[in-house]
């Protein structure tokens, strides 16, 4: 079957975007991703942190609001604003958390 081309480009386009899961830990097992990765992949489209080298402009810019582990996890968990809930899930976001925690509070 012969896909449009938009709709092709649709399913390229969330594929790069990485929206959140298809990795190890997403389910709650032992992450083999590095911690940036996943803020990169997951997060930095929308979210400043100089250290992960992200630009996003549409969620908090992170460097500002220096959020502690807790406030990272709780913002995966509940997906404020236009924000998806569980981006991350188990040890990924455990460790999504304390990178954006450490290097944000710089």
């Amino acid at each position: 079957m012969v896909r449009p081309p938009v709709v092709l480009a649709a399913l390229v386009v969330l594929a790069a975007a990485g929206c959140g899961g298809g990795h190890p830990g997403a389910a709650g097992g032992t992450t083999t991703t590095n911690p940036k990765v996943l803020f990169v992949r997951n997060c930095g489209a929308c979210h400043r942190l100089a250290a992960a080298g992200t630009e996003g402009g549409v969620g908090a810019d992170l460097d500002r609001a220096r959020p502690s582990r807790a406030a990272v996890l709780q913002a995966i968990a509940d997906g404020p604003a236009a924000m998806p809930q569980g981006l991350v899930t188990g040890v990924d976001a455990q460790a999504v958390a304390a990178y954006v925690a450490r290097v944000a509070r710089r």
